[in-house]
């Protein structure tokens, strides 16, 4: 019976230690738009998986057409990387990322990984699906604008608190 629970104990350890844990800071939407390098509104135009340079998890690189800059100078086009994705037959989930689909409307708030790749700040906080509602207007779903109008956001950035955001004009 003792070895039997050895083992077990053992597995457990070794389950442990393998499963990695991603802890997110709340984040509202001041704390989004103070920290982010860009802020940008486009369309997701791909999504490639790839094995980071170990060989050991997978990451995306999800495109984004950017249709309009609310903070910095953003690109035309800008690559992303988020943890996890498929690569050929596997796949790795990693909680709490933010997760995209080609052809989706987003607006993301963007910060750097340590190589200078752009990356979702806040995780799923940092990212919001654009959908336009009954009167025509671009609502945000999800992440912590959530439930906001896409020129409600424009416009605090332009004339609320943080007003002194640098602004690129919309195309």
């Amino acid at each position: 019976m003792r070895r039997k629970g050895a083992i077990a104990g053992v597995l457990l350890l070794l389950c442990t230690s393998v499963a990695g844990a991603t802890t997110l800071i709340k984040m509202d939407f001041s704390d989004l738009a103070r920290e982010a390098n860009h802020i940008v509104v486009g369309t997701v135009t791909g999504i490639e998986g790839e094995y980071d340079p170990s060989g050991t998890f997978i990451r995306s690189n999800v495109t984004l057409a950017v249709e309009r800059s609310l903070r910095g100078q953003a690109p035309d086009t800008i690559v992303l990387r988020t943890p996890g994705g498929q690569v050929g037959g596997m796949e790795q989930v990693a909680l709490g990322v933010a997760n995209f689909e080609v052809g989706e409307r987003v607006l993301v708030f963007l910060t750097s990984w340590g190589d200078g790749t752009p990356k979702v700040l806040g995780y799923v906080q940092g990212k919001s699906r654009l959908v336009v509602d009954d009167q025509g207007r671009a609502r945000l779903e999800g992440g912590s604008s959530n439930g906001r109008t896409l020129e409600s956001v424009a416009r605090e950035l332009r004339h609320g608190p943080l007003h002194n955001i640098p602004l690129r004009p919309a195309n």
